[in-house]
């Protein structure tokens, strides 16, 4: 089986880039290009592929070329929307999941009864609709990604300062805002491969390093304080375990997916956001260190063991031999 790497430019800090109008440092190569290496000595065979947004039909061309039977590492919309209309097999989730954005995922995992902060969408930081959510808030884009967009004033005290923070992320990102109760507590974060009998990973706790919470200089640069395990008592880490894995089955993730959450000072797991795109790099050299290459050392797998049971998940998916 043959197996397609994708990679395209900018794919970690394009919505920051935006929004600070400055150049910053792009791995997109490098995460790829390790994921490229992890699926060899998996054992499969497998290419490179550049996503060209602008011509995905040199793209598909590419992946015709070499005989691609699976695609690895679709990390956009975009290109979930490509794969699935031409009907080309790929590792992830699919686009029922990946077009809805952190507000709509809220209100499904709200449906099915798990916790999750109470929230509201701004469209326009001039219009704020009339709420009765508590103080302080956190504010953050409705399609963010690697803490795009988050420094300590999203952090909203007081109402005056709400629109001020909505119109960053409205105004500079171009995208709605979610609006959502800042959870005091831990934040916790849960992997999970799989599909058919998904596997929860050890949790990894974020303590953060003189900030309020994980901006996005704090996360990318790796100045996070990492805890995997997570600190957690027997009976937390099963709370927390059970809870990202319902939520991880009502989303209806595919192959691999990490939960976010605040484990409240209350001990109720909040759910946050599912990153169907989330960081599987074990290592630094070049790159951000993805949490669930953390989760994945602490497990005892190695990168090959890592990202080929994800492959393989999506193989058996497929009926790929």
């Amino acid at each position: 089986m043959k197996v397609g790497v994708f990679w395209r430019k900018f794919r970690n800090v394009e919505l920051q880039m935006k929004l600070s109008g400055e150049n910053i440092y792009d791995d997109a190569y490098e995460e790829a290009y390790q994921h490229y290496q992890a699926i060899k000595e998996a054992g499969f065979d497998a290419v490179l592929i550049e996503w060209k947004k602008e011509n995905p039909t040199e793209t598909l061309q590419k992946v015709l070329d070499e005989k691609v039977d699976l695609v690895f590492n679709a990390s956009s919309l975009q290109e979930v929307a490509f794969l699935e209309a031409l009907g080309i097999p790929f590792v992830g989730s699919g686009i029922d999941l990946v077009a809805t954005d952190k507000a709509a995922r809220k209100k499904v995992v709200a449906y099915h009864k798990l916790p999750t902060p109470n929230f509201l969408v701004v469209e326009n930081p001039n219009e704020i609709p009339l709420h009765d959510l508590k103080y302080p808030l956190f504010v953050k884009p409705v399609r963010g990604r690697g803490s795009a967009g988050i420094s300590e004033e999203n952090i909203v005290e007081s109402p005056e300062n709400l629109p001020r923070v909505v119109a960053k992320i409205t105004d500079k990102i171009g995208q709605p805002a979610l609006v959502e109760e800042f959870i005091k507590g831990r934040e916790i974060t849960v992997g999970i491969i799989g599909y058919k009998n998904p596997e929860v990973l050890p949790p990894v706790e974020i303590e953060y390093n003189s900030v309020k919470t994980n901006t996005f200089e704090h996360k990318m640069y790796d100045n996070e304080i990492i805890h995997c395990p997570a600190r957690l008592s027997p009976e937390e880490e099963e709370k927390v375990k059970s809870t990202a894995l319902q939520i991880y089955k009502v989303l209806n993730a595919k192959d691999y997916g990490r939960i976010d959450m605040i484990l409240g000072d209350d001990g109720i797991p909040y759910f946050l956001e599912i990153n169907t795109f989330a960081g599987l790099t074990m290592s630094r050299d070049g790159t951000h260190h993805g949490y669930m290459g953390y989760m994945a050392k602490t497990r005892g797998m190695s990168r090959a063991e890592f990202i080929g049971s994800i492959v393989k998940s999506a193989a058996e998916r497929y009926g790929l031999s």
